[in-house]
């Protein structure tokens, strides 16, 4: 258990160091969250007493008024006997101090950096660890002492401001409160049983320190307060000697006045029979063991509440995106690769990865065609019109055999107005890639992060799809202006010559321009222009395109990588420019982060320590139920972020590698599982950790896989489980894994029917010289319901033909075990798979 309290020493300077000190921020704060021993009094109660009698050693800066005007996080640590004793502060690391009044000043010196000469107090701690084979593994926060009035050179507020720091320490539920209080005076106007009952008014969390019990005036005696009859507490008041002023001044030895504690006690008949759990040697011990077992009771939550707050922190980190480099080639770089980002992110939207794409289709398939349907021919084509062009088109002398001016300026009237939806179609699809330039550019956190470079790129982007709408729009309309420059001759040479509709020149002129005649002219030129409406809606997409969406692809942003490499390092850090705010929140995170990585890989490095064998059992028990969740997930088709069971074994920082499914039902009955330590605990030694973990469920009451189980759990009491293809693919896995990376480096874990195909895996394994280490929970047995019978006979009658079963099995079992050794000389480990681990 000692490493426990080590371990919250460690995350402790982590925190100071990070600056994590507890106090009321916008930032996730570890401290808060680690059980600690907070040291509360009043002024002259005794406190700095009390402290160096736990230590052993005179170290405490003494004086009149509040002398404490900083928290001290006091670690001790118990070294080897014979050792030299030595002290360490965090902000001296490489130091070390053998001269505990050199400690003494340090402390003062270290106080009066962060407040300056005046009397005010702070709340940034100060941490000194003391390393002695005297003291036992401890960690106490020595607070300012609480007082009524404010002295010369303080704020009438100080009075106030140390009750609140005080407060904020002990009001948090994993604070353990050593109220010291003087047994010299009256218990109900202590200040510290006051403060404490205000915050633990069931006095769970509080233990009772009594000093100067010895200058308690003649005829009275601290008993009934030792004895918890004037306040009662949940843990035994402790009563203490200090020593005097005398003492002080005459530079009493620490051991001495320990010795003479002792004696006080045993030889003072009000306290004889209280004196087994008085002084302050005592009292650390007492410490130091209440500390052990409330951190053991915290860790767990300690640990859920670091993986939850990484991943909230990294989350966070993410979206305010990275820093920045401060010279001119790392900010050219990082433009760069932001802007590369956004035209990526602009492709995807293009290529259909991301939604929007779509809708450029949409013009071509539907605006289009829409809008050459709705092109009004008729009017081109009326009679009035079709005579007009067709007699002006004459002249003078009119036409011989067909009007072809007539039907030249007929065509071309009718073929221009197309130019009108042609623009359309360029100007809808410019529309289109200007409104994906906006979203692009809100999917690029990067340019979220700088307001600067998101308007330049955008009006970059903008503009280059603006230079490709008038390229793309040329390219369009010259198509039209193609088909009426050129009129495609094999057309008319294919339409039927009918003399009687126009084609006999001895007809008389005015019989020329008769309706017949007029409409047959205007049938065929709406035929043509139908023609050249059908061609130009496949080829205007493929000029729009070309000029516009492949080069939106090609060349978005070459302008502006060409401008940009021209600019100098200050116009490149106006573009870089960050709200202040944000980049100190980016700052503040990281290193909070970096202290909640700190804290895991240290928490980690305990968890997997060999002798921890509860977490190793805890690990494996949540693999298996990995196992549970995996089959129910396939059953209920829960899949990507609806799945359940991942957490099962992400908690752990393990991976899924492989599920076994079996080939009757294809119900996943094991996984197999890899170790995957975040890069914090990679350089941290983790030896009781496994490599890979191969898991096994057991029976799943659920319609796709309980008869195939239970037809299992039937093999498993006829010892045929190995004879089972479920058992065939099982051992095959393992055999595998342990051929690729050894038997040391390979777990096992199963639970009821999983337990059985474990070690029968294990013994299997072992027969060949691979050694597995294994995690069996709950070997699988057969019983009725009992529980819901109400017949009292039935129960009786159940139970005892179930311990008949069980006698014979296992007389069977014995018996075949002792056949079986005595053809063997070496005993089988797993004989029997009815063996609880």
């Amino acid at each position: 258990m000692e490493n426990l309290i080590s371990l919250v020493n460690k995350i402790q300077r982590a925190c100071t160091a990070l600056g994590d000190h507890g106090e009321a921020s916008a930032l996730p704060t570890l401290w808060d969250a680690l059980p600690s021993i907070a040291v509360v009094g009043g002024q002259s109660s005794g406190k700095s007493s009390v402290l160096e009698s736990i230590v052993g050693k005179d170290f405490l800066p003494r004086g009149s008024g509040i002398v404490t005007r900083r928290p001290l996080v006091l670690q001790l640590h118990k070294i080897d006997e014979g050792s030299r004793e030595y002290a360490e502060f965090l902000h001296l690391p490489r130091k070390r101090f053998t001269d505990f009044a050199a400690v003494r000043k340090e402390i003062s010196d270290e106080t009066e950096r962060e407040t300056g000469r005046s009397k005010m107090i702070s709340s940034v701690p100060i941490h000194l660890s003391i390393y002695s084979p005297n003291v036992v593994n401890l960690t106490l926060v020595d607070l300012p002492g609480l007082t009524k009035v404010a002295v010369e050179g303080q704020p009438d507020s100080i009075v106030q401001d140390i009750e609140n720091m005080v407060r904020s320490y002990i009001e948090k539920p994993n604070c353990i409160i050593l109220a010291i209080s003087p047994a010299n005076q009256d218990l109900a106007t202590s200040d510290a049983i006051k403060i404490s009952r205000e915050v633990d008014p069931t006095g769970e969390r509080t233990l009772g320190v009594l000093t100067k019990i010895d200058l308690m005036d003649k005829g009275t005696d601290a008993v009934e307060m030792l004895e918890g009859k004037s306040y009662r507490l949940k843990f035994p008041w402790v009563g203490v000697v200090n020593r005097s002023q005398a003492d002080i001044n005459k530079n009493v030895d620490m051991i001495a006045a320990r010795r003479r504690e002792r004696e006080y006690f045993s030889t003072t008949p009000e306290y004889k029979h209280l004196a087994h759990r008085m002084g302050s040697e005592h009292l650390a011990k007492v410490l130091s063991k209440h500390l052990e077992t409330v951190i053991k009771t915290k860790i767990p939550g300690i640990q859920s509440l670091i993986n939850k707050t990484i991943i909230e922190l990294e989350t966070e980190l993410s979206r305010l995106g990275k820093p920045i480099g401060t010279d001119a080639g790392g900010k050219l770089y990082a433009i760069m690769e932001i802007c590369r980002m956004f035209d990526g992110t602009y492709k995807e939207h293009l290529d259909g990865v991301r939604p929007g794409g779509d809708k450029i289709y949409n013009v071509f398939d539907n605006q289009l065609p829409a809008a050459l349907k709705r092109l009004q021919f008729d009017k081109q084509l009326s009679m009035e019109n079709i005579r007009k062009l067709i007699t002006e088109a004459d002249g003078y002398q009119p036409h011989l055999i067909a009007p072809e001016q007539g039907y030249r300026r007929l065509i071309e009237s009718s073929v221009i107005s197309i130019r009108g939806p042609a623009e359309a179609a360029v100007d809808a699809v410019h529309a289109l890639l200007k409104d994906l330039v906006h979203k692009a550019v809100n999917e690029t956190p990067e340019l979220r992060q700088y307001p600067g470079l998101r308007v330049e790129v955008t009006n970059a982007a903008c503009e280059s799809l603006e230079r490709m709408r008038e390229e793309s729009k040329k390219a369009t309309l010259q198509l039209v202006d193609m088909e009426c420059s050129y009129l495609t001759v094999d057309f008319f040479r294919k339409l039927p010559q009918d003399v009687d509709k126009g084609g006999n020149p001895s007809h008389s002129l005015f019989d020329r321009y008769n309706d017949s005649y007029l409409r047959r002219i205007g049938s065929n030129v709406l035929a043509y222009v139908n023609m050249v409406c059908a061609s130009l809606r496949n080829s205007i997409p493929k000029s729009v395109v070309y000029c516009q969406v492949k080069e939106a692809k090609r060349s978005l942003l070459d302008r502006f990588f060409t401008d940009l490499g021209k600019l100098d390092a200050k116009q490149l850090s106006s573009l870089l420019n960050e709200d202040p705010a944000v980049m100190e929140r980016r700052s503040a995170l990281a290193k909070r982060l970096e202290l909640y990585r700190s804290a895991q890989a240290e928490m980690d490095t305990v968890a997997w320590s060999k002798e921890n064998t509860n977490h190793q059992r805890s690990v494996a028990a949540s693999l298996v139920q990995g196992v549970y969740i995996v089959e129910r997930d396939r059953q209920e088709k829960r899949e990507g972020s609806e799945a359940l069971a991942p957490p099962w074994w992400e908690f752990f920082h393990f991976k899924l590698l492989r599920k076994l499914v079996d080939d009757v039902g294809l119900s996943i009955f094991g996984a197999i599982y890899e170790f995957k330590p975040p890069p914090s605990m990679r350089h941290h030694s983790l030896e009781g950790r496994p490599c890979y973990v191969i898991a096994f469920r057991g029976t799943l009451t659920k319609s796709d896989s309980v008869s195939r189980d239970l037809e299992l759990d039937v093999e498993v009491i006829r010892n045929g489980l190995h004879r089972t293809s479920r058992f065939e693919i099982a051992i095959q896995a393992v055999r595998n894994m342990v051929a690729a990376v050894g038997d040391s480096n390979v777990w096992l874990a199963g639970h009821s029917l999983g337990s059985s195909m474990a070690m029968l895996a294990g013994k299997t394994m072992a027969r060949n010289g691979a050694k597995l280490k294994s995690f069996l929970f709950n070997p699988p047995f057969f019983s009725a319901p009992i529980e819901r019978i109400t017949n009292k006979n039935v129960k009786h009658g159940i139970r005892f033909a179930g311990s008949v079963i069980t006698a014979g099995l296992s007389f069977a079992m014995k018996a075949k075990q002792q056949q079986h050794q005595g053809n063997r000389s070496v005993e089988d480990p797993f004989m029997t798979v009815f063996m609880v681990p």
